[in-house]
């Protein structure tokens, strides 16, 4: 049925696409932070503070395509990781860069609304999906250089409650 869409739905459509958004950089900032580790860093106490804040402030500033090049040029994930990476992106790139010109106008139809949004929410599944996985990558590379992965979470939930005002 062809139809405007309505104020609620307009709301829904917004609010997935910031979630999926705000998602993908959290995406982005554990592998920013894993290649950092991974590729720059590699030994604990390697380098001083400073200079691994530096490395890090370097990659976050990176793009997703860059990181995904950092990584393959270093070996730093699996294949099948990567791969999954580039797919993911280029489903970031259509709801960043295209969706509007490309599907916009299936907003005008029952079918093409849901179209779109279940497209939106699988993508911020993936992104989902992958973080976890770049997460499991990132504690297996630091237990094998004997890193104490619950130490690290403890010390991120405490820097996470300090942000909140909590003590």
């Amino acid at each position: 049925m062809r139809r405007p869409i309505t104020a609620d739905e307009l709301a829904i459509l917004f609010h997935d696409i910031g979630a999926c958004i705000w998602h993908m950089q959290y995406l982005e900032d554990v592998l920013h932070t894993f290649l950092a580790l991974k590729v720059d860093l590699r030994v604990p106490g390697a380098v001083a503070e400073e200079e691994a804040k530096r490395l890090l402030a370097k990659h976050r500033r990176g793009t997703l395509g860059t990181s995904i090049r950092t990584a393959k040029t270093n070996g730093a994930l699996p294949t099948s990781l990567l791969e999954t990476l580039e797919k993911l992106k280029d489903e970031r790139d259509w709801l960043v860069h295209r969706s509007w010109n490309e599907d916009g106008d299936g907003l005008y139809t029952d079918e093409g609304r849901i179209y779109i949004f279940e497209r939106i929410r699988g993508i911020e599944q993936r992104i989902k999906d992958v973080k976890a996985e770049i997460v499991k990558e990132l504690e297996q590379f630091c237990t094998a250089l004997g890193v104490s992965v619950p130490q690290a979470e403890a010390l991120a939930v405490k820097q996470v409650r300090a942000l909140r005002g909590e003590s």
